[in-house]
């Protein structure tokens, strides 16, 4: 199925691995951003979820329904790194400065949106702290404690979760539920 929309063609063919990974994710709607993937080499742009319709839209239209799919490793992991970083850079400014992260977005530019106003001096003495992290390459690990681990973790988190719960632990910095990759 699919359409044309503007320049962007829509499809709705999906692969069972990815709507079982984007059915998994606590939202409904817009992903935080577009997946570096390609579907019989064709780019993807976005993906969206309406009404549990998982939605690929793509740079020419995808025909075929056997399809394979590559990753983009490049972007993908440059966004995974911009990813962890914000982890981290979240993390410090809770800790230091008692902030929320309200909204973070990767795009041309990358954002990080908190519920307190900080200056220009919060934001230097935040880099150089983050930095520090970086220069001293402290561990990222992702998993799914039990029930009773997690009732012992003292997590960031967005969303009031209740099951299937990844933490992100940046050693020392942070410690969030996340299902992004890292």
């Amino acid at each position: 199925q699919g359409g044309i929309h503007g320049r962007e063609y829509i499809t709705t063919s999906v692969l069972i691995k990815a709507v079982k990974y984007l059915q998994s994710l606590p939202f409904n709607g817009t992903l935080y951003i577009a997946p570096a993937i390609n579907i019989d080499g064709i780019k993807i742009v976005d993906v969206q979820i309406k009404d549990g319709v998982i939605i690929h839209k793509a740079v020419s239209p995808v025909l075929s329904p056997n399809v394979s799919c590559s990753i983009d490793w490049d972007i993908r992991y440059s966004r995974m790194q911009n990813h962890t970083g914000e982890h981290l850079l979240s993390g410090i400014a809770h800790k230091m400065y008692g902030c929320t992260n309200v909204g973070f977005h990767m795009g041309n530019e990358i954002t990080v949106d908190f519920d307190k106003e900080l200056t220009d001096e919060d934001i230097t003495v935040l880099e150089a702290e983050a930095n520090k992290a970086i220069y001293k390459n402290v561990s990222v690990v992702a998993e799914f404690p039990t029930e009773d681990v997690l009732k012992t973790l003292d997590y960031r988190s967005k969303l009031e979760l209740t099951e299937n719960i990844r933490i992100v632990t940046i050693d020392g910095f942070d410690i969030c539920a996340c299902c992004a990759p890292h």
